[in-house]
């Protein structure tokens, strides 16, 4: 994500219990890229995740709030199993596949967390759907989400 860049980005929203990001691409698949890039700042301080580890991420769902929600809650469960953390997401035009449901499919970097270089920040528990909110317009797409921490 290029901070400079107005045109794409995230920012944390006031939320009294959870964390509540509000992130924004010129596409739908440039905006959930920066949810991506959101949960991984909430996780952790600094950004030090160097590029060791590349990954292929294809999911599934019948609606745009479930895709998103399940290709999110993905990270946490490579997270939990495998101890990996990315700092670069690129996300193929989101398609409607064969069987009718609507798939993404990521190229991920990252690395294995390592407690002597990553210092954990917030644990993040679940992707919820509370105000869960995706707009879409011509040359911008916005998200609203939830991260239960």
């Amino acid at each position: 994500m290029d901070k400079n860049n107005p045109s794409s980005g995230y920012e944390f929203l006031n939320h009294p219990a959870d964390v509540w990001v509000h992130a924004w691409g010129k596409t739908l698949e440039e905006a959930i890229e920066n949810c991506v890039y959101s949960l991984m700042e909430t996780m952790f301080e600094g950004n030090i995740i160097e590029n060791k580890i590349t990954r292929d991420l294809i999911i599934e769902e019948n609606t745009k709030g479930s895709l998103l929600v399940a290709f999110l809650s993905e990270f946490l469960y490579i997270f939990d199993t495998e101890y990996l953390i990315f700092n670069h997401v690129k996300i193929d035009p989101i398609v409607k596949n064969s069987s009718g449901k609507l798939e993404i499919h990521a190229i991920c970097q990252g690395e294995v967390f390592d407690p002597l270089k990553h210092i954990p920040d917030i644990e993040v528990k679940a992707i919820t759907y509370s105000y869960l909110e995706i707009k879409e317009e011509k040359k911008r797409t916005a998200i609203k989400i939830v991260y239960d921490i």
